[in-house]
């Protein structure tokens, strides 16, 4: 169980701590999108849902409870230690980011030439599972930033929406040219899946402030941030973008915080 436990909760062992620590004393009820010892509502529902899955909550719309299933003698004490090593070890990595890139349809020149560059490049996530694996890992929030929108990008972007359980969902795009007919003939649907629309086109002096960022962020804490709009095609070009996580990704998260104060709503999530 210790071994699950450290691979499972990863970077939330220290929020783990914490909760264990608050029902070692007595906490019988943890009200969903509640904080503990500073540690923010994504984590601590992360570390509840792993409790979960090992007998000691139970969960139900109102959020977690105690079950009569004892905690292991001196869990918040081992969960403690393993963030301490976890902290250590992560600081002495050489990598902080994942590559994450997509590759134009085969046969493509690229895709020849990657692996004359040497093993490095099995390194390599691809964009859209990568994209899709933070849509089923967001909690609290996802959030989808793309200046540009296809048909087939936009039914893409649907697919991360549906496959995500945050509560909070939100396409920040700009409301010109295709885009426009594109996202606005989506309304209907991202209206029913309840997802907020954001327009960050804005009138300033003799033209417009915008953005040609693209970024989709999971509960602030991971990351994308890359070339790759929501648009596919028949040929498409090669992307590259990093996967961040931790302080990057706060970091990211704050500059789209920022972006979402100004911009234009569209449609209520």
């Amino acid at each position: 169980m210790a071994r699950s436990l450290v691979e499972r909760l990863g970077a939330d062992c220290a929020a783990a701590t914490a909760l264990a620590e608050r029902l070692s004393s007595g906490m019988a009820t943890l009200a969903r999108g509640a904080t503990i010892g500073g540690f923010g509502a994504a984590a601590v529902s992360r570390a509840a849902t792993d409790f979960v899955d090992r007998g000691w909550l139970s969960e139900d719309a109102a959020g977690w409870r105690r079950t009569l299933e004892p905690l292991p003698a001196g869990l918040a004490a081992f969960l403690a230690g393993a963030e301490a090593m976890r902290s250590v070890s992560a600081a002495r990595m050489d990598a902080v980011a994942s590559a994450v890139v997509t590759l134009p349809a085969a046969p493509s020149a690229i895709a020849g030439a990657l692996p004359l560059q040497g093993p490095i490049h099995a390194s390599l996530e691809k964009t859209e599972e990568m994209l899709g694996a933070l849509a089923r890992a967001a909690v609290a929030s996802f959030t989808v930033m793309s200046p540009f929108v296809n048909h087939d990008g936009a039914q893409f972007a649907m697919r991360l929406f549906e496959d995500c359980r945050a509560p909070k969902k939100t396409l920040i795009t700009r409301l010109a040219g295709s885009t426009r007919v594109v996202v606005d003939e989506l309304l209907p649907t991202l209206r029913t899946t309840r997802v907020r629309v954001l327009d960050y086109l804005l009138l300033a002096g003799g033209g417009y402030e915008t953005f040609h960022a693209k970024v989709v962020i999971a509960d602030a804490d991971q990351a994308y941030v890359g070339s790759a709009n929501m648009t596919r095609y028949a040929r498409h070009s090669m992307e590259l973008g990093v996967m961040l996580t931790g302080r990057q990704a706060r970091a990211v998260a704050a500059v789209v915080r920022a972006v979402e104060g100004i911009s234009r709503s569209v449609l209520p999530g």
